[in-house]
């Protein structure tokens, strides 16, 4: 949204562990030390904990980038498994074929491979990520495997990445064997301020050769003082402060940008790590940032006074307050008093058959109850699927969103899967989702069906069948809380996850679409083999989901969709 103004080729505070941007604090220094001197030394168990957002996936990526080809590497990030899943995983990342299907020749044949690689002077490292989510039988696996050695040397070396509670597990007294083997250990610790200020300086001047954008040593206060020097804290306010700092037209990030970005995030679920409430001055600043995006939107000279406003704030704060509720008056009525093209859209973006005008989002949001949009959202959803859903007094009752489509929906014979995803995507999957949105100033969510999209307006469904909101990607990003729910239908009853817990029958169906989809050479039969896993990944791969062969809701979207016979609503007819 901001990477042109800003001169960015790409955002630099993406919430990926992209280890282009890996920044090397003294903590991660230590820690990244710590792994090469095991991995010189060949000891057998290490571990690496660290609170969630410090970095911990990053620097597993940016080590295994590191290594060089006198060492084998295997790199599990969804570890779990059984004991027997982690073995036949473990082989499939190395590379290694496994004929048998017990655990004793899944163990024989990696030992075969390790004595193979020591033959020939390579190291073999396992690294294992959100360790903490093992459970005890899996360490108990992972012990055993760590007694594959000759007379001189570990055959394999074992690296256990997680959180905190990892050490709690391996010094628990059931598994005193394992946490007896970790021979070294260390805890990644958060930024200093100066490695924050440093870590931010780092991540522009990688997405930009040159830029013009600037932070104010106030503002890397307010930073450092919501994130607590967590690198994935500092990504999220700093993503914001530039979006609030592009919104209003600015190249400077000052401490009262920040101090505003910061507020926005407080309703979105971060404002325990900032020791927010929502007091009035939240409400108020909530408000504030929300009309300040209509004025760039609508009407450019409201932008020019309110940046009078962050220039000024100690000479212009109770101005200020009095000036956001006039603008915040003035806004409702936005769609009766301006007619520009950016906010009442032409006729022809509205679905064929819809005599009404088309609503801004940004003023539907002004008057929206998050609340009652549930079930309207659901309705339209279910609606594009040609089937309908009565929803019961009780299933009004649930205060779980997520529960509430869940449940409504399955009298109509349609799941709901939960994702948290962009735009991008949901456009490759071409089909209607139910949105998520924060009213300013509400604290609960409100929900509109994305029901169509038509070259760059995106068309969200309001309360009934009348009303159609009109949008453009930056303003929806602005307000979208980046949740979908997608409806989808079980079209050939392919039950469970493959190959986690499932059917055999579930699985012939599976291979049977496969085959369906092109992939001929994938054999009907009841066993999920190396050339089904390897079809399902090229389609997971295709989407940008996740690619690691497992068959659960989102990868059935995706097979039903490719398969383009079935009976679908899309989003657009030229996506097909």
């Amino acid at each position: 949204m901001y990477n042109k103004f800003f001169g960015f080729k790409e955002k630099p505070f993406k919430l990926v562990p992209n280890p282009a941007y890996f920044y090397l604090s003294k903590s991660h220094e230590e820690a990244l030390a710590h792994l090469n001197y095991a991995m010189s030394q060949g000891d057998g168990f290490v571990e690496i904990t660290g609170e969630v957002g410090t970095g911990k996936t990053t620097l597993c990526r940016a080590f295994l980038e590191s290594l060089n080809g006198t060492v084998e590497a295997a790199y599990i990030f969804n570890p779990k498994l059984s004991p027997k899943q982690l073995l036949r995983t473990i082989n499939e990342e190395f590379g290694i074929k496994s004929e048998g299907d017990n655990t004793k020749d899944l163990i024989d044949t990696l030992n075969i491979f390790l004595m193979q690689k020591k033959a020939s002077g390579k190291k073999v490292i396992l690294l294992i990520d959100e360790a903490q989510n093992l459970n005890r039988n899996v360490l108990e696996q992972l012990r055993l495997l760590s007694n594959l050695e000759t007379n001189r040397d570990k055959l394999l070396q074992i690296i256990l990445v997680g959180q905190p509670e990892l050490s709690q597990i391996l010094n628990s007294h059931e598994l005193r064997q394992l946490g007896q083997r970790i021979t070294l250990s260390y805890q990644l610790g958060p930024l200093t301020f100066n490695e924050s200020k440093e870590y931010i300086q780092y991540r522009i001047g990688i997405a930009a050769n040159k830029t013009a954008i600037k932070f104010d040593r106030s503002a890397y206060r307010q930073i450092y003082k919501y994130s607590k020097g967590i690198p994935r804290l500092i990504n999220i306010v700093c993503d914001r402060a530039l979006l609030t700092a592009f919104v209003l037209n600015q190249f400077k990030i000052t401490a009262n940008i920040t101090k505003t970005s910061i507020k926005e995030l407080a309703r979105r679920g971060h404002a325990k790590a900032y020791g927010l409430s929502t007091s009035t001055w939240v409400l108020v600043s909530l408000s504030f940032l929300s009309i300040v995006f209509l004025g760039a939107v609508f009407y450019h000279p409201i932008v020019d006074k309110i940046a009078d406003i962050f220039a000024n704030p100690a000479d212009q704060q109770t101005e200020g307050i009095a000036q956001t509720e006039k603008i915040d008056s003035q806004a409702r009525h936005f769609p009766q008093q301006q007619e520009s093209s950016d906010q009442i859209h032409s006729m022809a973006t509205l679905p064929i058959g819809s005599a009404s005008p088309a609503i801004s989002l940004a003023a539907y949001l002004m008057n929206m109850d998050g609340r009652r949009s549930r079930q309207p959202a659901l309705t339209h959803a279910m609606n594009l699927w040609k089937t309908s859903t009565e929803v019961t007094p009780y299933l009004q009752g649930i205060d779980n969103d997520q529960s509430y489509f869940r449940l409504s929906a399955k009298s109509s014979g349609l799941f709901i899967h939960r994702i948290e995803t962009d735009i991008d995507f949901l456009k490759k999957l071409n089909l209607p989702a139910i949105l998520e949105f924060y009213p300013p100033g509400s604290p609960s969510p409100g929900y509109f069906t994305l029901s169509q999209i038509n070259g760059d307006k995106i068309i969200l469904q309001g309360r009934d069948e009348t009303e159609w909101i009109v949008t453009n990607l930056e303003e929806l990003e602005f307000y979208w809380s980046g949740v979908a729910y997608l409806p989808w239908k079980n079209f050939h009853s392919i039950w469970g996850t493959i190959p986690v817990q499932t059917y055999k029958d579930s699985v012939v169906t599976l291979k049977l679409l496969l085959q369906d989809l092109g992939f001929k050479d994938v054999a009907i039969n009841d066993k999920y083999d190396r050339l089904a896993q390897d079809a399902v990944k090229s389609i997971q791969a295709k989407y940008g989901v996740p690619v690691d062969g497992y068959v659960g809701p989102l990868t059935k979207i995706i097979l039903y969709k490719e398969k383009n016979s079935l009976e679908m609503p899309y989003l657009s007819k030229l996506g097909q």
